[in-house]
């Protein structure tokens, strides 16, 4: 009987152990269990982070990239407006310099008109046309030069083949250079080799080359007396070798001038400066440098001054035999 008891004692021990170990292996399967639950939860937690991390970072990215976009249309915006402003701004200064140009040619027109057309003006230009026909004053316009430097121009003429120009001292005053121009329209740079302010003359030479011109003789001898009819060709106002003629008026005095002058009465103008007055016989009797007015018949009447070219043959004398 007792061995029974102690039989089912140990089966009842048996089946508590093997229980024990069994609730044991549960809590290790449940604790597995819950561990990867955990860990899964963890997983997930941590994958919910990266996905929001990467939903933050191309947020981010979405935001910096239409940064940059904003920006570069501002820029773009920017620069169209700099470059339409600059745009605008050479348009107005165009026509400011425009609108200055058509006021600055209206005002030469207006300022000169009276010189181009006035009845004077016409009556010279339609003598000297009829003048030129005549060969011998076609001759003579052909030795007249125009003088310039940098002060403005004047007249002057060709008196020998090598290259001797007489004009006045005014026109070439403070240049030891000056540029004449023919007829044929050749310029020439010439030296100045004669300068006297007393006689208002100068002689001016220029190199001589192959060119074959008409030069206009000097008188070396006075003859001419008041009341003679003279040719006078030279550059008036704005035109070129214009012929004219008149008459000797008579020699008078001029303050400045260290020789008395020649009086003409003929048209003389700005731009005559340095023309010859030519005789009949188709000398050079004097030289015209500016215009006065003096008292004739009772009324004042405007007269041109010229210098008697007897007074500057000692120089030209010089010029041809050195010493």
């Amino acid at each position: 009987m007792k061995k029974d008891e102690d039989r089912l004692s140990d089966a009842d021990n048996r089946r508590n152990g093997n229980g024990e170990e069994s609730a044991r292996e549960d809590e290790r399967v449940q604790a597995e269990e819950t561990e990867r639950e955990g860990g899964r939860g963890e997983q997930r937690e941590r994958s919910h982070e990266v996905e929001h991390e990467n939903q933050y970072r191309h947020e981010d990215e979405e935001r910096d990239e239409a940064d940059d976009i904003s920006w570069s249309e501002a820029d773009e915006e920017e620069d169209r407006d700099y470059f339409e402003r600059k745009a605008r701004t050479r348009q107005r200064l165009k026509k400011a310099i425009a609108v200055f140009m058509v006021v600055a040619l209206l005002a030469n027109v207006f300022a000169f008109w009276p010189l181009l057309y006035n009845l004077d003006a016409i009556r010279f230009l339609s003598v000297s046309r009829e003048l030129s026909r005549n060969d011998a004053i076609s001759q003579y316009k052909q030795a007249i030069v125009t003088v310039s430097t940098e002060q403005g121009k004047g007249t002057g003429f060709l008196i020998s083949p090598d290259g001797y120009i007489v004009t006045n001292h005014h026109v070439i005053e403070g240049n030891k250079k000056a540029f004449v121009r023919f007829s044929k329209g050749l310029s020439y740079e010439a030296e100045v080799v004669v300068s006297e302010a007393g006689l208002d003359l100068a002689v001016l030479k220029i190199a001589p080359d192959k060119e074959r011109r008409t030069t206009l003789p000097v008188e070396r001898k006075r003859t001419w007396q008041a009341g003679e009819h003279v040719y006078v060709i030279g550059n008036p106002l704005f035109f070129s070798r214009i012929a004219n003629e008149g008459t000797i008026a008579g020699e008078i005095p001029v303050h400045g001038l260290d020789v008395p002058a020649m009086a003409l009465q003929a048209p003389i103008y700005k731009g005559n400066s340095g023309s010859p007055v030519i005789n009949e016989s188709g000398e050079a009797i004097a030289v015209v440098f500016a215009t006065t007015e003096i008292e004739l018949a009772g009324r004042k009447e405007k007269v041109g001054l010229a210098v008697p070219v007897d007074y500057l043959l000692p120089y030209l004398d010089k010029l041809a035999n050195p010493q």
